[in-house]
C-alpha cells in the first residue's frame, strides 16, 4: 500500500507537471500573436504619427453616423463620374506592390493593393488579399509647410490585408493578416497624393505612399 507521503509526493509532482505545461502552452501564444499576425521586421509606432488613420477613421464613422460629414464644395474636385487611380506603392525607396483607387461621385472610395516583393534577401511577401471602402471628408483641410489648401478634397477608406510570408533560408511560410487604410488628397487637377498604412494592432504599422492622375474608369470594372 502506497504511504500518504508518496501519494502526496506523486501529486505535487503532477501539478508542476500541468503547471509546467500551461506556461508553455501560454508562452507559445504569446509568441503567436505577437509575431503571427504582424510584421516580421521592425516597423514604426503609431504614436508618432500625427493623425492615424484609424483615429481619423473612427472620427468620420461618428461624423457619418451624426449626418455631419458635409458635401464637397464648389471649389473642390467635383467627381460627376467613376474615376480611379493606379499608382506603385513605396516603402521608403522600395517598390513593393500597387495600389488601386476608385473615386465615385456618391462620395464612397474602394480600392485594393496587391503583389509580391522582397522585404530583404530572405524574406519575400505575397498580397494574398488586401481590399477597402471608405469615403471623402470635405471638412478636412490639407495643410504643408506651403500653408492651408482648402481646394484639395481628403478621403479615407478601412479594408483588411493578408500578406503570405516565405523565409527563403528556413522554408518557413505563414500568413500575416490585419487592418489596411488607404487615405490620400485630391487636387483640383484631379492628381491624387496617398498613402496605404497597413497594421495590426494600431500601434505599429507600415507605411507606403503613392501618387498618381484620376481618369475615367470603365463602369464594368466597378462591379
Amino acid at each position: 500500500m502506497n504511504s500518504p507521503v508518496k501519494i502526496l509526493e506523486r501529486n505535487r509532482r503532477g501539478y508542476v507537471l500541468i503547471l509546467g505545461l500551461l506556461i508553455l502552452v501560454i508562452v507559445a501564444m504569446v509568441i503567436y500573436f505577437k509575431f503571427a499576425h504582424g510584421p516580421a521586421y521592425e516597423i514604426g509606432n503609431g504614436e508618432s504619427d500625427i493623425e492615424p488613420p484609424w483615429w481619423q477613421w473612427k472620427n468620420i464613422q461618428l461624423r457619418v453616423h451624426r449626418q455631419t460629414v458635409g458635401t464637397v464644395s464648389e471649389f473642390q474636385p467635383q467627381i460627376t463620374k467613376p474615376l480611379f487611380v493606379a499608382a506603385k506603392t513605396w516603402q521608403q525607396d522600395k517598390e513593393q506592390g500597387k495600389i488601386t483607387v476608385y473615386l465615385l461621385p456618391e462620395g464612397k472610395v474602394k480600392g485594393g493593393w496587391s503583389g509580391a516583393f522582397h522585404i530583404n534577401k530572405d524574406i519575400d511577401y505575397q498580397v494574398i488579399m488586401c481590399d477597402f471602402k471608405g469615403l471623402y471628408d470635405p471638412k478636412a483641410v490639407f495643410c504643408d509647410e506651403q500653408g492651408e489648401d482648402p481646394t484639395k478634397l481628403f478621403f479615407i477608406a478601412k479594408g483588411h490585408y493578408m500578406i503570405l510570408e516565405t523565409n527563403d533560408k528556413t522554408g518557413k511560410v505563414r500568413n500575416i493578416v490585419g487592418d489596411a487604410y488607404a487615405r490620400g488628397w485630391v487636387g483640383t487637377d484631379y492628381f491624387v497624393e496617398g498613402e496605404l498604412i497597413i497594421t495590426p494592432d494600431n500601434k505599429n504599422f507600415l507605411r507606403y505612399i503613392w501618387q498618381g492622375e484620376a481618369i475615367e474608369a470603365d463602369p464594368y470594372l466597378l462591379y
